[in-house]
């Protein structure tokens, strides 16, 4: 058994598939590719499939990742890339296969890159003013589903006003992700554009460009 990690691109009108239909369209594209896909035992078997660190609905990603096992020897990493890109819609490609250098489990953060629009010009003051607070607090689910108040200033890691125009803002965040602490991207939306009757988060365009895990004392590109 080779177990080999997929990075791959989920663009476009892809934002809107649901992390259980990524894994479908997967399993199909596998099928339909005649891959040498490797099967779990039991009464139950299914495709050896995991994903580092799933997307919420509506957020799109560059550089996202799959590790899935095919039998060992029978097909080559170019092969694998090749045979999927042909049976997987044209928003989700696959840009690489490779070994796997960095577990799932070392994931700590994630940059962003987020377009909020305005029906008239935007404070971009107002924007810094809110990223300058010592404190702004949501509720949110941990793993055993209770709601506990959290501060998302301390889930946020880096930030930065990469492009603007008159009714447009383009920010740079880096947020803590993976199984410790994680913060989703459109709740920063959300708290930003609050108040606010000219933004709507609903419409912000968010794009998950980077993956981060920590190697020693230092943070590396997930790979």
């Amino acid at each position: 058994m080779s177990k080999r990690r997929l990075k791959f691109s989920k663009l476009n009108m892809a934002k809107f598939i649901s992390h259980l239909d990524l894994m479908r369209c997967f399993q199909r594209a596998i099928m339909r590719s005649g891959l040498p896909v490797e099967y779990s035992q039991g009464f139950n078997p299914h495709q050896r499939m995991t994903f580092a660190l799933p997307l919420p609905v509506g957020v799109t990603g560059e550089g996202e990742f799959a590790d899935i096992s095919f039998e060992d020897g029978k097909v080559t990493d170019e092969e694998i890339k090749e045979r999927l890109n042909k049976n997987l819609p044209p928003d989700i490609q696959v840009l690489s296969v490779g070994d796997l250098i960095f577990k799932a489990a070392d994931i700590v953060c994630a940059e962003y890159t987020m377009k909020l629009y305005s029906d008239k010009k935007i404070d971009t003051e107002k924007i810094k003013e809110f990223f300058g607070k010592d404190e702004v607090i949501v509720m949110k689910r941990n793993k055993k589903k209770v709601e506990k108040p959290i501060n998302i200033m301390e889930y946020i890691r880096a930030w930065e006003v990469i492009d603007e125009t008159e009714r447009t803002l383009t920010l740079r965040l880096v947020l803590d992700a993976g199984g410790e602490r994680n913060l989703k991207p459109e709740i920063v939306a959300a708290k930003i554009c609050e108040g606010d009757e000219n933004m709507c988060a609903d419409d912000a365009d968010i794009c998950r460009t980077k993956i981060f895990c920590r190697s020693g004392d230092v943070l590396e590109l997930f790979r």
